[in-house]
C-alpha cells in the first residue's frame, strides 16, 4: 500500500489548524467567562439585616436627655465576613414640622468595627445621642415622642476566604424607635425606658 503523499498531509493539516484555533479560541472565552461569573457571585455582597432595639433615654448632667440604642449587623451569609470600614448612626425625630438629625456616638459591644465579622453571625454597637438641654423639648416633643427613626451609613467591604471585594455603600433606615416610655410617671424617674420592640431597618 502507498503511503500517503507527504503533501497532501500537509494540506489536510493546514485545513484543520484555522478550525482547530476557532476551537480552542472558543473554549477559552467560555473558560474564562466561567472564572469571571464564578467569581463575582462568590465576591458578591453578602446580605446584611441591621436592627435596633433596647431604646432608652435618661437624664444628662447639663439638663439634656441621653438616647441610647443597641444596633444588631446580622451576617447572613454562610460564606463571606464583613469589615466595616466607618458606621455612622443618626437619630431625628418624625413627629417634627422640619426634622433634623443628630448623629449618635458609637460603641462597638462586639469585634463590629475592629475586625472581620463571621460568616453567619450578629455583632452589635450601642449607640448614644446626646440632645442639648436647649433643643430638648423642640427634638423629643417635650419627652412625649413616640416616633423617631435610626439612619444607619456605613461602608463596609467582604471576604470569601483571602478574596476581598470592593468597599460598598450601606444606608438603611430603622424606624419607629421609641426612647420614651409611655408612662408618664416613669419619665419623671429619669430612669431607662422598658424593653422596646425589635425595629428593623430597611
Amino acid at each position: 500500500m502507498a503511503s500517503p503523499s507527504p503533501l497532501s498531509s500537509a494540506s489536510r493539516l493546514r485545513a484543520l489548524n484555522p478550525k482547530h484555533y476557532i476551537l480552542l479560541a472558543l473554549t477559552a472565552t467560555l473558560a474564562v467567562a466561567v472564572v469571571v461569573t464564578v467569581f463575582f457571585i462568590v465576591l458578591s455582597p453578602a446580605r446584611i439585616h441591621f436592627s435596633a432595639t433596647n431604646a432608652s433615654s435618661s437624664y444628662a448632667g447639663d439638663g439634656g436627655v441621653l438616647l441610647n440604642l443597641t444596633l444588631a449587623s446580622n451576617n447572613t451569609s454562610r460564606r463571606a465576613a464583613v469589615r466595616y470600614q466607618s458606621m455612622f448612626v443618626d437619630v431625628s425625630n418624625n413627629t417634627g414640622p422640619h426634622p433634623y438629625w443628630i448623629r449618635a456616638n458609637v460603641t462597638p459591644t462586639t469585634g463590629v468595627l475592629a475586625q472581620w465579622q463571621p460568616r453567619a453571625s450578629v455583632a452589635t454597637v450601642t449607640a448614644t445621642v446626646q440632645v442639648g438641654a436647649g433643643s430638648t423639648k423642640a427634638f423629643t416633643g417635650n419627652m412625649t415622642s413616640h416616633r423617631f427613626s435610626v439612619k444607619v451609613t456605613a461602608v463596609a467591604r467582604f471576604k470569601v476566604g483571602i478574596a476581598r471585594t470592593r468597599l460598598y455603600d450601606i444606608m438603611v433606615v430603622c424606624r419607629p424607635i421609641d426612647f420614651f416610655p409611655r408612662d408618664s410617671s416613669s419619665r419623671a424617674s429619669a430612669a431607662a425606658s422598658a424593653a422596646q420592640p425589635v425595629a428593623y431597618c430597611v
